[in-house]
């Protein structure tokens, strides 16, 4: 077991904090797509357009979709529930191959959106950065996302 560090370092004679993440809330993002008219009647696409000849067009055509509907039918029985999917990658934001910075930007995707829409600039979510020295790996990744 790794030794767990301190969670603030003393700098100077102030506590600094080992690692911090930024949050932008989604909520108000999502009261501004449900105030227009036309994106938020695009909030319901995702009811009305599903694929019926069996082909996968949309996230909706997958069978986890459908056991989430038979799971939660609660959640399913309203269409403007909304879907999100969680994107995450590394990133070296100075471009050095030997630096051990990484900044990881949690992007959220909603689903309920039609196809074409779903990885727009003007939809997609950042819901977090986590920069640090040390890079995010599936042990403290949990950690990170457990605001969400």
């Amino acid at each position: 077991m790794k030794p767990r560090l301190a969670r603030y370092k003393l700098v100077g004679k102030s506590l600094v904090p080992q690692k911090v993440l930024r949050h932008f809330p989604i909520i108000p993002r999502l009261k501004r797509i449900y105030s227009t008219p036309g994106q938020a009647s695009l909030m319901t696409w995702h009811i009305n357009n599903r694929s019926g000849d069996g082909m996968v067009c949309h996230v909706v055509d997958f069978k986890q979709w459908h056991f989430i509907d038979e799971k939660w039918p609660d959640f399913a029985s309203e269409p403007r529930n909304i879907h999100l999917g969680l994107a995450t990658d590394g990133i070296n934001p100075f471009a050095e191959k030997h630096s051990t910075w990484s900044t990881w930007p949690i992007t959220l995707l909603n689903y309920n959106l039609p196809p074409w829409l779903i990885t727009k600039k003007h939809f997609l979510m950042l819901f977090f950065i986590i920069p640090g020295e040390e890079s995010v790996t599936g042990d403290n990744m949990d950690t990170y996302l457990q605001p969400l």
